[in-house]
């Protein structure tokens, strides 16, 4: 079979999962699984709303390296930056290749090209009744085929229509509230800003090991693995600001 026919067989399998996935966490492991096959590293599908905010009908779905998810949180989802810029003013997918919209490591100074994610294509997404939104693979590799394009172009569209399926399905379900205690929700926004255990519990006088056991709770509580994904989920459900 030829690579041309192979990525487009792994977009249609993928096509159909996103018809078929029950939760966000699972169209976000099909597509990531899909996205490496096609020689991209990290995907984010999000909607260009106010940070903090996240109002029905905006979707973030990300698997992002940390430094660069703590960076875009702090700038609101990446708001100021020129792949964005473009993306609210075109239609079509394009690559960061094109003309005027390259993160370069020399004039950028964008997290993702200090870690050499310099190469990624962005699918625009502007819907009738929608929130704008943007499909991003990035990558470190520059070889990749323009067959890997065109199926990142053709899932792009899928893996959006999906996730604001989804993100409203979910957030009409009944699910427990979470709460947070004052510390846990002051030692998640120290986080956000990138601060250490050490360096919070300077900040507000507590021990270090009491910042950890706080930020712990607080990663159960939203039921996440990482400190980057309690910041998100604690943002989108505006348990933080």
């Amino acid at each position: 079979m030829s690579t041309e026919l192979e990525y487009f067989r792994l977009a249609m399998d993928f096509i159909d999962k996103s018809k078929r996935a029950k939760s966000l966490t699972a169209l976000g492991e099909a597509f990531q699984a899909t996205n490496r096959q096609l020689g991209f590293e990290h995907y984010a599908c999000i909607s260009s709303v106010e940070f903090g905010a996240m109002p029905e009908g905006a979707v973030f779905l990300a698997d992002y390296p940390s430094d660069w998810s703590n960076y875009y949180l702090e700038e609101h989802f990446g708001r100021a930056s020129r792949v964005l810029q473009v993306s609210l003013k075109e239609h079509m997918p394009f690559s960061w290749d094109s003309s005027g919209t390259i993160l370069s490591m020399k004039d950028d100074p964008d997290p993702a090209a200090s870690d050499g994610l310099l190469y990624g294509i962005t699918v625009p997404v502007h819907i009738v009744g929608a929130f704008p939104g943007t499909v991003n693979v990035i990558g470190h590799a520059r070889d990749i085929t323009s067959a890997a394009e065109h199926s990142v172009h053709l899932m792009g569209v899928y893996l959006h229509d999906a996730a604001l399926r989804l993100a409203k399905k979910e957030g009409r379900e009944t699910r427990p509230l979470i709460r947070l205690t004052p510390r846990e929700r002051e030692c998640l926004q120290w986080v956000a800003a990138g601060k250490t255990d050490w360096e919070i519990s300077s900040i507000i006088s507590i021990a270090e090991r009491t910042v950890h056991n706080h930020i712990e709770s607080a990663k159960a509580k939203l039921e996440v693995n990482s400190r980057v994904q309690a910041v998100v989920k604690a943002f989108l459900s505006n348990l933080i600001y």
